[in-house]
């Protein structure tokens, strides 16, 4: 296309140069070698013939059609040129949509696939927390029947035993009858309470047994063992073959609660013997 424009421009130019404007040299001698022959008329119609010198139209020209093809050639590369870039641009951009299209696509995913792990571990979190609180509800039931068994266990094995004696003999009349002479005792932290009231103070709930066994030398004198005010035992004291001392002895068992008192009282008016011959027993069996 380029060219035919150029073939135009260079046959036009040369045309209005043969009209109007022809810078060309009349050929003076032989040596002209840019001449060319050009018929002429005459009025009398007398064909003429003339030689012209047209290295200068010759130069001219070339000079035209060098500046019109580099010109065309510039244009043309210039739209090859932009054209590569657009098609590279479009292509660039293509991919670029392509790729960003593909990127949020993938996040997208990701996101979701995140929001379902998320999910997954919140419910294995509020599982986790729910086992993990029934599981300190299930220890809390455990340390309290631990700390029961503890309980029974220390009140089963923990040991109580008491041997006391009257350390005078005297004569006792409707009263508490104190054995103030404790021989031996084990787990009794109030020694001096019981041996200045007479009265035994449970320290440790469990089963015992309370054995008395009383001497004097009166006759069916009597004695109760008392339980926090209630008599549970009476005990008559009566004469011994071939002797002038009379012995009365009785053995129970009970129940004790924290704080319980058990104590001996001597109704009626009578002797009671001192040293080994009367004593009390308090014994923690169970």
């Amino acid at each position: 296309m380029a060219f035919m424009i150029l073939y135009g421009c260079a046959i036009f130019l040369f045309t209005i140069s043969l009209n109007e404007h022809v810078f060309a040299n009349s050929c003076k001698n032989d040596n002209c070698t840019a001449a060319i022959d050009i018929p002429l008329v005459t009025k009398l119609n007398a064909p003429l013939k003339a030689e012209l010198d047209i290295s200068v139209l010759t130069i001219q020209l070339k000079e035209l059609i060098v500046n019109e093809v580099e010109q065309a050639v510039s244009i043309a590369m210039k739209n090859l040129a932009e054209n590569i870039v657009d098609k590279r641009t479009q292509s660039a951009l293509e991919n670029l949509q392509t790729f960003n299209n593909l990127t949020i696509s993938t996040f997208q995913q990701e996101m979701k696939d995140v929001t379902a792990r998320k999910k997954d571990v919140l419910t294995m979190q509020e599982t986790l927390e729910a086992e993990i609180k029934q599981m300190k509800e299930q220890q809390k039931l455990i340390e309290l029947k631990l700390s029961g068994v503890e309980a029974e266990v220390q009140k089963s094995t923990k040991r109580v035993a008491m041997t006391a004696h009257p350390s005078l003999g005297r004569r006792i009349s409707n009263t508490i009858m104190k054995f103030d002479d404790v021989k031996y005792s084990v787990g009794v932290s109030k020694l001096s309470t019981y041996m200045t009231t007479g009265k035994f103070a449970c320290e440790h709930e469990g089963l015992y047994l309370i054995s008395a066994s009383v001497m004097s030398h009166t006759n069916s004198a009597r004695y109760y063992i008392v339980l926090n005010g209630d008599n549970i035992s009476q005990t008559y004291i009566g004469q011994q073959s071939g002797s002038t001392v009379f012995t009365g002895a009785v053995t129970v068992t009970r129940e004790l609660n924290l704080h319980d008192k058990v104590w001996l009282y001597a109704e009626g008016s009578w002797y009671l013997y001192n040293g080994l011959f009367s004593k009390l027993t308090v014994i923690k069996i169970k």
